[in-house]
């Protein structure tokens, strides 16, 4: 990592950790690629209880930074910081702890998140850590119950049928916005079949490709194919990608 991302990331930690609540700080893999990447950006998960400074005091504390911007919602921030992208999302713990619970009581529902944070969670370089919080939760995702990635991968096929079911009408109509849509959702649900079937967290969006191309357990000719369904092509026009998609469904429900 450059030692100027390094002392940023460090220089953010340090104010964060201040505050009340907050129990600890990671560090995005994002961070780690080159700063003239399109992809990069310092990405930090802030993990505390309680109540955060509000927007203009977080503001005030970063040293009023270029571009400063919040989402309520989503209880995210982001700006610049000499010259570099910044995104830090604030993670309540309460919700991680009630979520684990919910999946060792066999309770967890795949609709109620994804496992993109708890790939962050499991990933992310520790620049704080106050408590045994982060360890603790760290050790109970290692060893979740079969049961949770069963469910995972059983709602991922469903949702690789029903996708697979709107591309192949989107293309029949000729709906080329259908057809964009069906074909995202049909490949986020053939990726996240395969992590569940490798009992992995699905990476964020931007690693997406590089992750599931890599996972040892994959149907045969699946890099080829997916690749394939990805490109854009004069001699792959949608019916020809149609016909791809439904040999992806195919191998993958194959290996359920």
């Amino acid at each position: 990592m450059q030692r100027k991302v390094a002392g940023i990331s460090k220089q953010l930690a340090g104010v964060i950790s201040q505050w009340d609540g907050v129990d600890a700080v990671l560090l995005g893999e994002t961070a780690e690629i080159g700063t003239l990447d399109p992809y990069f950006s310092i990405s930090l998960d802030v993990y505390q209880r309680g109540n955060l400074p509000s927007a203009s005091d977080r503001k005030i504390q970063f040293l009023n930074p270029v571009g400063f911007s919040t989402t309520f919602f989503t209880q995210e921030d982001r700006f610049l910081m000499m010259d570099l992208p910044v995104r830090i999302r604030y993670q309540d713990i309460a919700r991680f702890d009630q979520l684990l619970q919910r999946i060792d009581d066999q309770l967890w529902a795949f609709h109620e998140s994804g496992t993109t944070s708890f790939y962050r969670l499991q990933n992310g370089q520790v620049l704080h850590s106050k408590s045994g919080w982060l360890g603790e939760a760290q050790k109970r995702l290692a060893r979740l119950p079969d049961h949770f990635w069963k469910v995972v991968g059983e709602e991922s096929l469903k949702g690789v049928s029903n996708a697979l079911s709107d591309l192949n009408t989107a293309v029949f109509r000729n709906d080329r916005l259908f057809t964009l849509l069906s074909s995202a959702a049909f490949c986020y649900s053939i990726c996240s079949f395969l992590f569940a079937l490798n009992k992995r967290f699905e990476p964020p969006g931007r690693r997406l490709y590089e992750k599931v191309t890599s996972l040892p357990l994959q149907p045969d000719e699946f890099k080829g194919r997916f690749e394939s369904f990805l490109r854009e092509d004069p001699e792959l026009p949608a019916e020809r990608k149609r016909e791809i998609a439904e040999l992806l469904a195919k191998s993958v429900t194959a290996m359920q």
